[in-house]
């Protein structure tokens, strides 16, 4: 620890971590093993912080929320393993109203001045790119990539393994495994370098299945809801997590 940061002495922080010049970690936060703090990074309480995540300059992780409805509450961040938070970024804790924590999963990378609001959830290997703003409730599946300076309208998803292209405003889902372009936003097609940087996960099979599920949604001409619960009760599991309580029953259209 650099003899400048100041960690409040109940504050948990393993002795591998390190805290670097000019840090605060304050009362009731949680920093795990082969953790770094680079400089001026402020870890709020109620903030745990996973194994070997890397945290850059000027960082404030666990402020309160901002949102109006917030009255003090205690609530959380949590911030998973192999994390890469780049300089400047600012992750706020959740409401009691949205669940009460905002959750970061693991080898996400975050690249300078990201928003991530109050609630949101993003999931396991996400890239979120230089200046990404994201409102509270937002949700972001495994594996997705969103280009620089886009914003998140509040409550909006964007699913596994889907991307969405730089300076641009997301004010409806995107579904997974797809792209997202232009503005307004629309739904481009499937995401196939993703799928295929995970070839593992989607055999041939599946990337059929998937784009057979997109045509049968957007080129067959039936009712939307009708193919959504053809989509929700099949086999595909990434479809059964995008379509379930969070969803808001909106989608980007081609």
């Amino acid at each position: 620890m650099h003899p400048s940061a100041f960690v409040h002495p109940s504050a948990k922080v393993h002795e591998t971590a390190v805290i670097g010049p000019w840090c605060l970690v304050d009362e009731g936060a949680e920093i795990g093993p082969g953790v770094v703090l680079e400089c001026r990074v402020h870890v709020y309480g109620g903030v745990s912080i996973g194994a070997n995540t890397h945290v850059y300059d000027g960082a404030v992780l666990g402020a309160p929320p901002q949102d109006l409805k917030y009255a003090g509450e205690p609530t959380r961040l949590e911030v998973g393993e192999g994390c890469t938070i780049r300089e400047y970024c600012t992750l706020n804790r959740g409401t009691v109203q949205g669940g009460g924590v905002t959750k970061v999963a693991d080898k996400v990378l975050l690249m300078a001045y990201c928003h991530v609001a109050h609630d949101c959830e993003i999931g396991t290997g996400a890239v979120l790119a230089n200046g990404c703003q994201l409102g509270g409730h937002v949700r972001i599946g495994a594996y997705a990539t969103i280009g620089g300076t886009t914003a998140i309208q509040q409550r909006n998803q964007v699913g596994a393994y889907a991307f969405v292209g730089g300076t641009l405003k997301v004010d409806r889902d995107v579904p997974p495994a797809s792209k997202a372009f232009g503005n307004p936003l629309k739904w481009g097609a499937l995401n196939l370098h993703a799928l295929r940087l995970h070839e593992s996960e989607f055999p041939q099979e599946r990337i059929d299945a998937l784009s057979h599920a997109y045509r049968a949604l957007y080129r067959s001409g039936r009712p939307t809801a009708e193919v959504v619960e053809e989509l929700k009760k099949g086999p595909e599991p990434l479809f059964q997590a995008f379509f379930d309580e969070h969803w808001g029953g909106t989608l980007v259209r081609p």
